[in-house]
């Protein structure tokens, strides 16, 4: 807080589409949380995690203000309730449905394949970050079809009172920028991470060795385990493509050709990455 002309404003109470306070004298640990030692890919970058610039992303993810008609945030279709995803077959934004349903955000961070969207066209997520914001239909910040653009949504941020007091709170002076959105909100879904399924628990039990049995899965449970990890002829060879133990995606990976459109008239062949396989038991595929 040194040097912060709103230091009377420790505690930051938000407006009611995002419940809660933020105490900026007393920050969420976004940066330094407990990472397994097994866990060694990172896509961070030039970008590390920091705190103050984690809030905001934070605030930004949740803030229904980044949508031309106030109703769309994020969250609204990365809910955390499904693993950061949706339960829907095709999100909901400002103009109608998106293709398919928003990807799980789960573990990030934590892949080498660093394209974003289903079909990769972002180069990195800080890029992936703000293009929902400026599609037509998610959160209609396009510049088309008579809709306001990126510059627009700036100025709207910029008369927000709690905008005013966190950008210079996280980078030092109060200018807005896309950029600055996408490091803020970048930081904050790379803070967005999940090991405490029975599969890590299983590896603490086994000196981080997935290649045996873990006492904690059943024996049915282990034969699937060896059937996913194992190649062809003996297993299906599911782990050639979902790497564990971050079972992020191999770069290298493409469409299988199963995959149906999102309204099932046909495969969708656009579709080329598929998220983490962290928390799919709460998020629709």
């Amino acid at each position: 807080m040194k040097n912060f002309s709103y230091a009377f404003m420790a505690v930051l109470v938000l407006a009611s589409f995002f419940s809660g306070t933020i105490d900026l004298d007393n920050l969420f640990n976004y940066a330094n949380q407990d990472i397994p030692s097994y866990i060694t890919r990172d896509n961070t970058g030039n970008n590390p995690i920091d705190d103050k610039i984690a809030t905001l992303g934070r605030v930004l993810f949740y803030d229904r203000a980044l949508s031309r008609d106030n109703t769309i945030s994020c969250s609204s279709c990365h809910q955390q309730a499904f693993g950061f995803s949706d339960n829907q077959i095709q999100s909901t934004g400002v103009a109608g449905v998106t293709g398919r349903h928003s990807m799980r955000l789960i573990n990030s961070r934590f892949a080498e394949e660093v394209h974003f969207f289903w079909d990769e066209r972002a180069a990195t997520l800080e890029e992936q970050t703000t293009q929902p914001i400026q599609d037509h239909i998610e959160m209609g910040y396009s510049g088309t079809n008579g809709d306001p653009n990126i510059n627009d949504l700036i100025d709207v941020l910029s008369g927000l009172d709690y905008y005013q007091q966190l950008f210079p709170f996280a980078f030092g002076d109060g200018e807005i920028t896309e950029e600055r959105m996408q490091l803020a909100l970048a930081q904050f879904v790379r803070s967005i991470q999940s090991f405490d399924s029975r599969f890590d628990q299983g590896m603490a039990q086994v000196n981080n060795d997935f290649t045996v049995p873990f006492p904690n899965f059943s024996t049915h449970e282990n034969h699937g385990k060896d059937f996913f990890m194992d190649p062809p002829p003996n297993g299906a060879g599911c782990a050639g493509c979902h790497r564990p133990p971050e079972f992020d995606i191999d770069p290298l990976s493409l469409n299988n050709g199963v995959i149906p459109t999102a309204d099932g008239s046909g495969i969708d062949l656009s579709n080329t990455r598929s998220p983490s396989l962290r928390d799919v038991v709460r998020a629709r595929q």
